[in-house]
């Protein structure tokens, strides 16, 4: 991975990893269980997977007529970037999309973990490929945010994972262990 990347890459990377180590933790029937009204930890990492495939299938499809026709990063992709970045790092909460299914929550732990492994190996070999001079072009359209390029893409799915790693403290203290 080109070295320009790597600032925004290894932070989405670590938030990774925090999150698994977090819930490798956890017995199985607590990733499993829904305090009322919310979502399993299963639910939210599916969620989370659900919305990094969207985004990888969504940076593929829309460089598939190459890189030249993007258009590049203006004042206002700057300014809808960081608003939602500073939404996602508070402690507010929020509704996923409605263009994001209900999460299921009903895969083995271990099989999602390998397949997120899978989807983040895709996602790395995709993004090595591109070349540096097309970092700056709109790629991804974040349904708060609209179109970012790929530095904001990275730094937009750093923020929300880490926005749901509270949530997992929440859910976590809602099941006294056993």
């Amino acid at each position: 991975m080109n070295t320009l990347l790597l600032p925004y890459w290894q932070p989405l990377a670590a938030a990774k990893d925090r999150f698994l180590l977090e819930l490798d933790t956890w017995p199985a029937e607590i990733r499993q269980a829904a305090p009322a009204g919310g979502w399993s930890a299963l639910q939210v990492m599916e969620h989370i997977m659900t919305a990094e495939g969207g985004t990888l299938a969504y940076m593929k499809k829309k460089t598939s007529g190459g890189w030249q026709v993007l258009e590049t990063t203006g004042e206002e992709n700057i300014r809808n970037s960081r608003a939602v970045n500073e939404r996602l790092i508070s402690p507010e909460r929020y509704s996923a999309p409605a263009t994001l299914p209900e999460p299921s929550g009903q895969h083995p732990y271990e099989g999602m973990k390998m397949f997120w492994a899978g989807q983040r190996a895709d996602a790395e070999k995709f993004i090595g490929t591109l070349a540096p001079e097309f970092y700056d072009r709109l790629v991804f359209r974040q349904p708060v945010a609209g179109l970012l390029n790929l530095y904001q893409t990275l730094e937009f799915m750093r923020y929300h994972l880490e926005h749901h790693l509270p949530q997992l403290e929440r859910i976590k203290q809602t099941f006294p262990e056993p």
